[in-house]
């Protein structure tokens, strides 16, 4: 038993220094916010290391530069690559990626050189928790004593908070409730729309609902419902920003994970009210990850945005026909079960 004993001590300790170099050398992997986008970057091919978004945006606080490392981030994902430099070069775009893909950075690193309390960036998402989640990320970003000042239910900043503040993050309910108030907070936010110099719709597909009708009176259905029912607040705030707003820089970014063409063309049929014509015939560009035009999304884990190559067709029915269909295919499924 001794003897049978000494040998299995020495073969495994013979098998932990086999092991040993395998496992220092394998590589570490940050722990911490974005670590996973730093990640998929570098695997996209990326540039890695900390001059990854200072190849992007030169002109990048060295106050931001420094929170992006503290927290790990030191590459951009693949949608911050496609579209730091356009919203930097005062862009207006529509960025559709994944959730978690870094969209938020992708618009909050651009506005840095260009916001301050006389140039604002109004942060406009559908619920409380995004909107402090928005604020809690541009924080740290801006440079030492501006500051971010965030309205929802419940919470409403002071006047003179809202003026001093660099970053306006809100919901659109709070703000059109607030803005519907007369007094002094209500005057302060008016003021702070025509300083605006950047409006973020977080989640468009939640904040320009489109309700979608079907069969034989559908159409007639849609106009009435455009016609009768009221805009939702995100619209009407927007509507008010960018007539309040005379800036010939003002820029508008919208960003989902599920960008809908009725909701891209809800988007552009507001902008195109802009009494000032800023994008009269030049609607904001979508933009998505550069790969995934030209990827196999059946091989991306996740992937929402579907690839350029797939063509989409319909053939349209009378209802009767569909109905019986429907009925046969029913029977059909029915029948095999019973014979199985």
């Amino acid at each position: 038993v001794l003897a049978w004993s000494m040998a299995l001590l020495a073969f495994g300790l013979a098998c932990v220094a086999h092991l040993a170099p395998h496992r220092s050398a394998r590589p570490s992997v940050a722990v911490g916010h974005g670590s996973r986008c730093s990640a998929a970057a570098t695997a996209a091919g990326a540039p890695d290391g900390g001059g990854g978004f200072r190849a992007l945006l030169p002109s990048l606080p060295a106050a931001a530069a420094e929170s992006l490392s503290a927290r790990g981030i030191d590459t951009p994902t693949p949608i911050q690559a496609a579209a730091l430099a356009r919203i930097d070069a005062g862009e207006s775009l529509l960025l559709h990626a994944e959730t978690g893909s870094g969209k938020s950075l992708a618009f909050l690193l651009p506005a840095l050189r260009h916001i301050s309390p006389r140039s604002k960036l109004l942060l406009i998402a559908p619920t409380r928790e995004l909107a402090v989640q928005l604020a809690a990320e541009a924080s740290p970003l801006l440079p030492a004593g501006e500051t971010v000042a965030i309205l929802s239910v419940g919470s409403a900043p002071a006047p003179r908070e809202v003026m001093a503040a660099s970053v306006l993050a809100c919901t659109s309910e709070a703000m059109a409730e607030q803005l519907a108030a007369s007094g002094a907070v209500a005057s302060s936010l008016d003021q702070a729309l025509c300083d605006l110099r950047l409006v973020v719709l977080d989640e468009i597909d939640c904040l320009l609902p489109i309700e979608t009708f079907r069969g034989p009176r559908a159409e007639r259905q849609r106009r009435a419902a455009n016609r009768d029912a009221a805009p939702p607040p995100a619209e009407a705030l927007l509507r008010r920003a960018i007539e309040l707003c005379g800036s010939r820089e003002l820029q508008v970014v919208a960003a989902s994970a599920t960008l809908s063409r009725a909701s891209r063309n809800k988007l552009g049929r507001v902008l195109r009210a802009d009494p000032l014509g800023r994008w009269y015939g030049n609607p904001p560009a979508v933009v998505r990850p550069a790969q995934l035009s030209s990827s196999d999304l059946s091989a991306v884990p996740r992937a929402v945005p579907p690839p350029a190559s797939i063509r989409h067709s319909y053939v349209r029915l009378p209802l009767r026909t569909a109905r019986f269909a429907h009925v046969g295919t029913v029977a059909h499924e029915r029948a095999a079960q019973l014979s199985s």
